[in-house]
Formats: C-alpha cells, sequence, structure tokens
C-alpha cells in the first residue's frame, strides 16, 4: 500500500508541477505582451509629445505672423481715422478706457467672480467706430461687439451684441 500511496503521491506533485508550469508559462507570455504593449505606448506617447510641440511652435509662428499682418493694418488704418475725426491720443487709450467699463457687460459673474475686460490682447479695435471684446470672470466668458465714438476725448461706448461661450 505504501507504493501505491507513493505513486499516487509523486502522480498528484507531477499534475500540480506541470499546472504551475503551464500558469506560470501562461503568465510569463502575458507579461512580455504587456511589456511591448507598454514599449510601444511609451513610443507612441513620445512621438505624440514631439508632434504636439512641433504643432504648438508651428501655431505660434503663424499666431505671431497673423497678428502682425492684421493688426498692423488695422492699427494703423483705424489710427489714421481717429487722427483725421482729431483725436491725438493712442489705440492703447481707447482700450484702457475700455477695461474701465465693466458695467457695459449685461451678464453677471458666478461662483464669485466679477465680469470684466481683464486682457488688453483680447480687445480688438477693428475700425475707428468698433471694438470686439472678450470677457470673462475666470469661470465663464463670451465677447461683445461695441460702438465707439470720441468727442472732445471723451469716448462713448454702446453694446452692439454680446454672448456667452457656453
Amino acid at each position: 500500500m505504501k507504493n501505491k500511496e507513493r505513486i499516487l503521491w509523486i502522480g498528484s506533485m507531477a499534475v500540480i508541477l506541470a499546472v504551475s508550469l503551464i500558469i506560470i508559462f501562461q503568465y510569463q507570455i502575458k507579461l512580455s505582451n504587456a511589456e511591448e504593449k507598454k514599449t510601444s505606448l511609451f513610443n507612441d506617447n513620445s512621438r505624440l509629445k514631439q508632434e504636439n510641440e512641433d504643432c504648438a511652435t508651428q501655431a505660434s509662428g503663424l499666431r505671431s505672423e497673423l497678428e502682425k499682418l492684421e493688426l498692423g493694418n488695422y492699427d494703423k488704418t483705424t489710427m489714421l481715422k481717429l487722427q483725421a475725426k482729431g483725436y491725438t491720443g493712442q489705440l492703447k487709450d481707447i482700450v484702457a478706457d475700455l477695461k474701465m467699463h465693466n458695467e457695459l457687460i449685461p451678464y453677471k459673474g458666478i461662483m464669485g467672480g466679477t465680469m470684466g475686460f481683464y486682457h488688453d490682447k483680447d480687445i480688438h479695435l477693428l475700425t475707428d467706430r468698433w471694438a470686439l471684446a472678450y470677457f470673462d470672470d475666470g469661470h465663464i466668458s463670451g465677447y461683445m461687439l461695441l460702438s465707439y465714438d470720441i468727442n472732445n476725448g471723451t469716448i462713448s461706448w454702446k453694446v452692439i451684441d454680446s454672448h456667452l461661450d457656453v
């Protein structure tokens, strides 16, 4: 009986060992596949980061060129028209004046924010009569089209249209 028990015990151990080896082999294959996938994803991530940096650099350059082309011509034309009307100030003075008129914004701030024209670069004098302005409260934002008139150095503003970005 002892021999049968030994054979049964050795057979059981052999089966357990074989099953264990099969499981270990399967996990090694899965681990190897996971490592390959990790390496592939890392390479894809690096490539996409580089493409993103390249696109950002290209976009920045294009944005700069566009600003030179558009703002340079608009600003010169607008300034010439304002000077013909007798205006002696600078365009930045008109922008600064608008920034002091947050009451023109027909929307209330949310979550404790206060609506305002906070960034000079987001106020565009389109002509000697019209301006496009971005406003925000730190949480929500929108755009406003305004007309303006300068009389004896005093600038008066009128809201033509506005909307919140939703």
